[in-house]
Order: C-alpha cells, then sequence, then structure tokens
C-alpha cells in the first residue's frame, strides 16, 4: 500500500541515510534578518514519491534506525520552533487566529507522523543501539530536555489559557492524537513503561538544566546559532525530501533480516491511518504552512 500517488522513480536507488547538522535559533530568539535574500523564497510544490508500508528491500538495521532516529528529532525540533511563535504572541486569554490554529494542528499532526517514523526501530535494536547511546550521552537522558519543546509543552498539556476556546477544538484533537501515538510508540519501544530519566537515581527531583539542553542538542547533532527565516524553511525541506527517498526505497516499516515491525498497523483506525499511510501527506501541509509563515515574515 502507497502513502501518496506520485512518481517512483529513482526509489531503486538507496538513499543516503546521512544525518545533518541542524542549525537553530537559540531559544528565544527571533530570527536572523540579515541574511535574507530575495531568492528562493516560494512555497513550490513538492511531489512526493510512493512508498510501501512494509519495506521489501532488506535493511541495515543500525545505520537506518540511527538515521530516523536523528533525523526525525531534528524535523520535530523545526516544527516545534515553528509553533513557538504563535505561542509566544498569545500568551494570555487572546486566542491565536484561524491560521495560526491552522499552522499549529498541521505542525502537531506533522509531529505525530515524523514521531511514529523515528520510531520504527525494532524493539530489540532500540534496547541494543539506541537507548544505550542516549545512556551514554547522559544516564537520565530525556526528552524533556529539548530546548524547543519547553515553550509548546504547555499547549501538549491542555494549558493555555485559550485553548478551552470553541475555535481550538480542531487544535484538540490533534494533541489528542499525538497523546495516542506516544501511547503507541511507548508500547512498542518500552512495554515496562520505564525512561532512562526514571531508572536514573533521583530522577524525581531532576531539574532541566542549560548544560542538560545541551547535551540534547549535541546528541541531535543541533547547533544554535543565528538562523535566517530562508535558513530554516530550507532546512526542513531538505529533511522531508531525505525522508522521503528513505520511504521510496525502505517503507515505513523496514525489512529487518525478513520480518516487519509494526507501530501502528494499516487496519488502524480513522485518526492514526494518515500517520501510517499518509506520513509524506501529513508533513508536506506542516511544511507549507510553516514555508508560507516563514517568508512572509522574511518580506516584511
Amino acid at each position: 500500500m502507497t502513502g501518496r500517488n506520485g512518481s517512483a522513480k529513482g526509489a531503486h536507488r538507496p538513499p543516503p541515510l546521512q544525518p545533518h547538522v541542524l542549525f537553530m535559533p537559540p531559544l528565544g530568539d527571533s530570527f536572523d534578518g540579515s541574511a535574507e535574500s530575495d531568492h528562493s523564497t516560494e512555497v513550490t510544490d513538492r511531489d512526493w514519491p510512493r512508498y510501501n508500508v512494509f519495506g521489501n528491500e532488506p535493511v541495515e538495521p543500525e545505520r537506518l534506525f540511527w538515521y530516523r532516529w536523528i533525523a526525525g528529532h531534528q524535523v520535530s525540533f523545526l516544527l516545534w520552533r515553528a509553533m513557538c511563535d504563535v505561542v509566544w504572541h498569545h500568551p494570555d486569554e487572546d486566542a491565536p487566529s484561524e491560521r495560526e490554529l491552522d499552522l499549529l494542528c498541521a505542525c502537531i499532526d506533522g509531529y505525530s507522523a515524523v514521531l511514529l517514523y523515528s520510531s520504527t526501530v525494532p524493539r530489540d535494536q532500540y534496547h541494543a543501539d539506541i537507548r544505550p547511546r542516549m545512556a551514554l550521552q547522559h544516564p537520565a537522558f530525556s526528552g524533556t530536555w529539548a530546548p524547543d519543546y519547553r515553550p509548546v509543552r504547555r499547549l501538549f498539556r491542555g494549558k493555555m489559557p485559550w485553548q478551552e476556546d470553541a475555535s481550538c477544538a480542531a487544535l484538540g484533537e490533534a494533541v489528542a492524537r499525538n497523546g495516542i501515538t506516544h501511547s503507541h510508540i511507548a508500547d512498542h519501544l518500552v512495554p515496562e513503561g520505564r525512561s532512562l530519566l526514571q531508572e536514573s537515581a533521583g530522577a524525581p527531583g531532576v531539574s532541566v538544566s542549560r548544560e542538560k539542553e545541551d547535551l540534547y542538542d549535541n546528541f541531535f547533532l543541533t547547533v544554535r546559532r543565528p538562523v535566517s527565516q530562508t535558513e530554516f524553511v530550507a532546512q526542513l525541506d531538505s529533511r522531508l525530501a531525505d525522508l522521503a527517498a528513505d520511504l521510496a526505497h525502505n517503507g515505513l516499516y523496514p525489512n529487518v533480516d525478513g520480518a516487519h515491525h509494526p507501530v501502528v498497523t494499516e487496519q488502524a483506525d480513522d485518526e492514526m491511518r494518515p500517520f501510517v499511510t499518509g506520513v509524506l501527506d501529513v508533513l508536506d501541509r506542516a511544511a507549507r504552512l510553516v514555508s508560507e509563515m516563514r517568508l512572509e515574515e522574511a518580506h516584511r
């Protein structure tokens, strides 16, 4: 089954699966206007290749799933940062505009889709390779240390003052879908329910420090420096193109020694199915809205 109709040209060539350094603005900083240019600011149409939910080509598990873990998290950081601007502009009772709410919904669904993509690693591979690497970075390594997640954490917890407004109904549904996605992934990777943070001695009282945020950035190849609007958009677009090439060649659930390891199946309910069969469609909608708003800001 395919996630999107389109050309499969080039799908037979193995993708490079090479993580790239991500450049992000320091938390709280605006985008850099000095590096903006008048070109490369069009939001172009993308013709994503087909992808099979269940891949046929045998894969090198360690290389593939390490790439997905890094690249998928980087896309999450970019989507969170796009959401941050909306949250920062509406800290009180003043609800975001319809367009801003569309952006938040699309980015949350995009985050859910790329979270699923990142987490397609088989459980044994996760515990043999990825989890030990995170533990080597820090015994209590935790996603709560992600700098760009901190400003939007209240949104995912339904704690923004305006989230009870009727205009935010679709946003609430997107947040709920994200919670369901997290539950599927937890059942897939850590069915015992113990994170590194929870297993670490004294974890309940551990606070997030700048040092831990730096450790988190370093692990995911993320460097903080001034970034322009156009560079931000270009980084998101290039990662989605790489992700599309991976899916076209390996499928969402790759062939690992003749077996597949689905996180959410094709028989999922209507809410979850787009994250299985339409990863690229979901991410394309988010990227398009992010690009439009970021590039409009670049021209102001």
